[in-house]
């Protein structure tokens, strides 16, 4: 699949992609079909490719491609396998007049390519270089090139060739270079207070670089930026524990600096929101309002009443995934909604919890449907969701 970057570019180019895949297309032709027959062909073409504009002596390929093998002319071993190469690059319709050739002079091999030629890595760091020299003075120009760049890499640099020596310094290379893009490109959102696009850079960064703790430490802090705080809680629970069951690593200082940033958030949030009081009106009608220690208590009082009435004690969790003043305006609304004897309390920044007694799960689901709908009447249709449990959440 092509790139918007890729699109962009000469539509009469041949292009080379390498980050994460090996391929070569032509808008006209297509993709090239390589032959799993030629792996020592388009081996010999990756190396030359990765030195581009180098000359190379044979002794060094030799050395680079086949240290194991042993020949008894390596050197027209080599001259068969380039004359096999030469052949398809200069006599399959799909290369020709691309300008694609392997030249040799004073004793050294170099591929050539003419101008028509896009390598998604001369691309890809071009892009960067450029990012790097606005994104001071014109940021938005930056991002742009960033994004760019950053699109073009989709993993490893010659992924195919896990265990070829010569491609991990390159490999190693690109891999740095796609991190410190991502990071950078997510404190420029996050100097434009785009914490939504910061988040969605990191996890397509993430499914790329799952272990890198860079990309897991700024994607929490851009779901603390966007108020995100549990689903930041579990991303850090997630990370730590994929951590030690596969290396038996501990969090590191940067991670308990992120842990202790959640932990102070949460305990703000426990000691403004969950010991607030509720205006008059939502005491004297509706639903028993409480902090969350008094809900607890409530609902173990009720669970153990239940053991001798075998009646179900349901706990509904609502979930308001909009600003703090809808979640403000929909907990009036649903205390107003309820009995009097159904308990109420505001578990974390945009949950709240529910004691419903005496009714069972249809019930339920019929009420959470009607205070929804009524909510919703003549406005906008946020996004509530309900979930009904046998215990209280996590």
């Amino acid at each position: 699949m092509l790139t918007e970057a890729a699109k962009g570019k000469d539509p009469c180019r041949l292009m080379i992609f390498t980050l994460g895949r090996f391929e070569i297309y032509h808008k006209e032709k297509g993709f090239y079909n390589i032959s799993g027959r030629s792996t020592k062909l388009w081996c010999l073409f990756k190396y030359l490719l990765l030195n581009k504009g180098k000359r190379i002596p044979p002794e060094t390929i030799l050395e680079n491609l086949y240290p194991n093998e042993e020949y008894e002319n390596p050197k027209n071993t080599l001259q068969n396998i380039i004359y096999r190469l030469r052949k398809i690059l200069s006599h399959e319709e799909f290369f020709s007049n691309l300008g694609c050739n392997i030249v040799y002079n004073n004793g050294c091999y170099s591929l050539y390519f003419n101008d028509n030629f896009f390598l998604d890595t001369d691309f890809f760091e071009e892009c960067i270089q450029k990012a790097e020299l606005l994104k001071n003075e014109k940021p938005d120009e930056a991002i742009n090139y960033y994004e760019k760049a950053l699109e073009l890499y989709h993993g490893d640099y010659f992924p195919e060739l896990v265990y070829a020596d010569w491609v991990i310094p390159k490999r190693n290379y690109y891999r740095r270079l796609y991190i410190q893009s991502v990071l950078e490109l997510v404190k420029l959102y996050r100097q434009k207070k785009d914490y939504d696009s910061g988040i969605k850079i990191c996890e397509r960064a993430i499914q790329i670089e799952a272990y890198e703790e860079d990309l897991h430490i700024s994607l929490m802090e851009n779901l603390i930026g966007k108020g995100r705080i549990k689903e930041a809680q579990n991303h850090y629970e997630l990370y730590t524990s994929m951590l030690y069951r596969q290396f038996g690593i501990k969090p590191t200082y940067e991670l308990q600096q992120i842990y202790k940033q959640l932990r102070n958030i949460v305990d703000e949030v426990n000691t403004s929101v969950f010991t607030e009081k509720c205006p008059a009106d939502e005491i004297s009608e509706g639903a028993f309002y409480c902090d969350r220690n008094m809900f607890h208590s409530l609902f173990i009082l009720e669970k153990r009443r239940s053991e001798r009435t075998s009646q179900q004690v349901y706990v509904v969790s609502i979930t308001v995934n909009e600003s703090s003043e809808i979640f403000d305006e929909f907990r009036k609304s649903l205390i107003k909604s309820l009995r009097k004897g159904d308990v109420v309390t505001t578990w974390d920044t945009n949950r709240i919890l529910i004691l419903l007694l005496g009714m069972d799960y249809k019930q339920i689901h019929a009420i959470m449907d009607r205070i929804i709908r009524r909510f919703n009447k003549n406005i906008h249709i946020y996004d509530i969701d309900v979930k009904i449990h046998t215990s209280i959440p996590a």
